[in-house]
């Protein structure tokens, strides 16, 4: 061995993320991983793609001297951060109403159903129009176009200035506590600029793998960053190698870890019932799969706020509800957000439980990069017949998933609307008897289909046109592009 070798492998024989077993079939030495170092994997995946990378944390840092410029003594509303493939939003519901036992609370969430204000909670209800036209004219624009005066390059995001209004509004009502769900993962999205009292981690899936990571730990990692130092850490995912990694994290930047497992969920079942206290069915706790992520707000709450009345929280928790989730839009005719193959499966268990042997029409609509085999495999054991419609943001082409799903919903009748409010139109000319309609997949879907502000509507459909490049051209073009060079390594 020369000595560079020598040197090289004395430097692994001293880290402590490897172990030296004695081969019998020969005198080399080999090293076997005895523990992964997913922290050190993080860093290793920053430096490959330091270019993003970098300007991702960048904008982490212009949204942190935004809110220190607006707020230089620091915000007053303490906020919880959270992130998850699932469970998000009816997550931060539940802190929100359970922390409204002791003071004014609020929420941030995304995306929105009807109205772009429906991404601001406070105390159950969303705030009015005129405070978001309020919020941006009067606080959050004349901000954001002085920073873009004196620096071009910084112009805040529509995520980031959505953070903005939050922040601003909670201030303006006097919110105390207020839960901010992040918008895709959580490591890099700006949500993660904020300054927090504890997080929340609800689950992880096989959301946004295009963005994440296509392997379910590379997701992980990326939503576990919303880990800080000494704030504690919550999280309701009970997949063992998932809450490895999360450990992992948390103990790189020393956050508490609490894990909210299944004795949390039957505890609170149990209490609930103790306290007869039967959620209505448009109640968020009337699917079972809705106790998971109310035990992990209460544990949130109990943490920060142990003397609170535990029976009035959930009592808040009994009552609480959130638009687009198992809501019934009229007689027979439901409609779920649920845009991956997670929540579709936890959908479908509570179709089952609540219609039985009842028919189903189900109208679908896919949005994004998502595998669209996967978001069908639950759905065909419980539907009857299914309409494949259209998203109006990033939405897939309906003709296509009909073709891709043929193979997995056998003789189930799927049919293709390429409008989602004619979708509905043809799903209630089959409907028959007591057979239930339910609208489900992409929040856009359903906003197509059931927006009653035409305006609103059209303004959705067409979200981001201002900033459209122009992608069509005329006449004839010949090109000699040089191959891009490739990434240094």
């Amino acid at each position: 061995m020369d000595c560079e070798a020598a040197v090289g492998a004395a430097a692994w024989l001293h880290n402590p993320q490897f172990s030296i077993h004695n081969s019998p079939f020969s005198n080399f030495y080999f090293i076997f991983v005895s523990t992964y170092n997913f922290p050190y994997y993080n860093t290793v995946d920053q430096i490959y793609h330091a270019e993003w990378s970098i300007a991702k944390l960048a904008r982490h840092e212009l949204l942190r001297r935004s809110i220190a410029t607006l707020w230089p003594g620091g915000h007053p509303t303490r906020l919880i951060h959270v992130a998850g493939t699932g469970g998000k939003g009816s997550t931060c519901r539940f802190l929100e109403l359970g922390f409204g036992c002791i003071g004014k609370a609020g929420a941030f969430m995304s995306p929105h159903l009807f109205d772009y204000r429906e991404r601001f909670s406070i105390n159950g209800e969303f705030v009015s129009q005129d405070d978001i036209t309020a919020a941006w004219e009067q606080r959050v624009r004349p901000h954001c176009v002085r920073l873009a005066t004196d620096h071009p390059a910084n112009v805040h995001t529509f995520h980031e200035v959505s953070i903005l209004i939050a922040l601003t509004l909670f201030e303006q009502h006097g919110v105390a506590w207020a839960a901010m769900e992040t918008g895709v993962g959580g490591r890099y999205d700006q949500t993660r600029a904020l300054d927090v009292v504890a997080t929340a981690l609800t689950n992880v899936g096989s959301d946004h793998a295009h963005m994440l990571g296509d392997e379910r730990w590379q997701r992980v990692l990326d939503k576990a960053g919303i880990a800080r130092p000494g704030v504690p850490f919550f999280t309701s995912d009970t997949d063992p190698e998932n809450l490895e990694i999360v450990a992992q994290v948390c103990a790189a930047v020393g956050a508490p870890l609490y894990q909210v497992g299944d004795e949390a969920v039957a505890a609170l079942a149990a209490e609930l019932q103790q306290h007869t206290l039967d959620p209505s069915p448009e109640s968020l706790l009337h699917a079972d799969y809705q106790k998971r992520n109310a035990a992990l707000a209460l544990a949130v709450i109990r943490h920060l706020a142990p003397t609170i009345d535990e029976a009035g929280v959930l009592r808040a928790f009994a009552n609480a509800r959130l638009l687009g989730r198992f809501w019934k839009v009229e007689e027979n005719v439901y409609a779920d957000i649920a845009h991956n193959a997670e929540k579709i499966e936890a959908l479908a268990g509570e179709i089952r439980k609540q219609f039985g042997a009842r028919g189903k029409i189900l109208v679908v609509g896919i949005s994004g990069q998502r595998i669209s085999t996967k978001v069908f495999r639950a759905l065909a054991d419980i539907a009857h017949t299914i309409i494949v419609t259209s998203a109006s943001f990033k939405g897939q082409d309906p003709a296509r998933v009909r073709e891709e799903v043929k193979g997995i919903v056998g003789d189930i009748p799927v049919l293709v609307a390429f409008e989602p409010q004619q979708a509905l139109r043809t799903a209630r000319s089959l409907q028959r008897g007591d057979e239930v309609i339910i609208l489900t997949g992409s929040t856009y879907m359903i906003e197509q289909a059931l927006n009653p502000d035409p305006y609103l509507r059209h303004m959705s459909a067409h979200f981001g046109w201002r900033m459209e490049e122009p992608h069509v051209a005329t006449g004839t073009v010949h090109l000699n592009l040089p191959k891009p060079a490739p990434p240094l390594r």
